[in-house]
């Protein structure tokens, strides 16, 4: 089972510009009492180089001490050294270790249990080369549990999940310019060849899992660009899946997210565009979606999108990480949004992950920059703004 799992102080309430209509995102956490989103960046919470291109950030307990740790994929298209950064229990990452023996052009990190022992264990999905297994000894350090079979692509993200109900962690990998595909896994860290999904689809770029039918397995979307459309492939009977194209949905979206943001009950779809409108589809049917709404700015070129309950206030809210400053979608309660800016720095964002970094309750923005520093926001109540 997969296991969920980044000169002198400045705290900022996040900026509000104008509402828009989306609904979208995918539920990470939900604090225990409502709250404003309000965000504090601090010299002390940027980690890793300035000339690392960390393309993924993954966030989960990596040593068994209590607290999350951040795996960073690091390199792209190029090859740099991917890190484990460990939390010292209030949000800053003091210490870090390599992860691999070479730096290679990795473009994601995921974390899950791939060995059942009980620790995260860590997939690296890399470009144009062989994605790779790490076993954790449940302590933070891992080992090299050897490349994954034919799954050397242009990719550029992949997740974890089960998709076929057998109690396994598998990996599907979205390629940028090959068929997309799923490695099931077959136990003790290991995976399969390559299954390419049923479809003739390219340029996809990001992939989102989650129960989007509500039948009680695991579907699929992937987020294409190149003038591609998007798709939902929903999964009928233990990884078998049908695809169900987006429509009107070509053009160049880099990631998706899902959630029930109207609160009909139904997951909805959201895809973030590095030129052009970001666009809601909502689930009117167990298998229909359509083209809702489409939201934000004129020049927002997002590249990473992450959801959670950012103020507690029981809807889903929108981290937006951009080439440029980064944005908070956050949600009225009806699928409505305030667009927010975020404290930090201004930079190349390819990766956002949410979660609670110093044990506060509250949902924290891990961001992964490229060719800038990595960055922590510590999430405050309104009395501390």
């Amino acid at each position: 089972m997969l296991r969920l799992a980044p000169a002198g102080p400045k705290a900022a309430r996040l900026r509000g510009a104008a509402i828009v209509a989306a609904l979208g995102g995918a539920m990470v956490a939900v604090p225990t009492a409502a709250q404003d989103a309000t965000y504090r960046d601090h010299p002390f919470l940027i980690f890793d180089e300035e000339d690392s291109r960390t393309a993924d950030v993954a966030l989960a307990d990596l040593d068994g001490d209590g607290d999350l740790d951040v795996a960073a994929a690091n390199g792209r298209h190029w090859p740099q050294q991917d890190w484990i950064f460990f939390n010292e229990g209030g949000g800053r990452l003091l210490e870090a270790a390599p992860l691999g023996a070479r730096r290679s052009a990795s473009y994601t990190i995921r974390l899950g249990d791939l060995d059942n022992d009980g620790d995260f264990d860590a997939v690296v999905v890399r470009d144009s080369l062989a994605a790779q297994v790490y076993l954790n000894d449940g302590a933070g350090a891992f080992t090299y549990g050897g490349a994954i079979p034919d799954s050397a692509a242009p990719a550029r993200s992949g997740t974890l999940a089960d998709l076929n109900g057998d109690g396994m962690l598998d990996l599907v990998i979205a390629t940028r310019r090959k068929p997309d595909r799923i490695h099931f896994g077959t136990g003790g860290g290991s995976f399969g060849g390559p299954v390419v999904m049923p479809d003739d689809g390219f340029g996809s770029t990001g992939i989102v899992a989650d129960d989007i039918d509500g039948d009680g397995d695991t579907d699929l979307i992937f987020a294409r660009r190149d003038g591609a459309p998007s798709v939902i492939f929903l999964n009928r009977d233990k990884g078998d899946f049908t695809p169900v194209p987006l429509e009107g949905s070509e053009g160049d979206h880099r990631k998706p997210a899902a959630a029930d943001f109207d609160g009909d009950g139904r997951k909805d779809v959201v895809l973030v565009s590095t030129g052009g409108e970001h666009v809601v589809y909502r689930q009117t049917d167990a298998v229909s979606f359509e083209r809702a709404a489409t939201f934000g700015q004129s020049g927002e070129r997002i590249q990473a999108i992450a959801a959670g309950d950012l103020d507690g206030d029981g809807d889903v809210d929108l981290v937006a990480g951009a080439d440029g400053e980064n944005l908070v979608y956050r949600n009225d309660g009806s699928g409505r949004f305030v667009r927010e800016t975020l404290p930090g720095l201004s930079a190349d964002t390819y990766g956002v992950a949410l979660g609670d970094m110093n044990g506060d309750g509250r949902l924290d923005v891990v961001f992964a920059n490229s060719d800038a520093p990595n960055q922590v926001l510590l999430g405050l109540d309104t009395e501390q703004d």
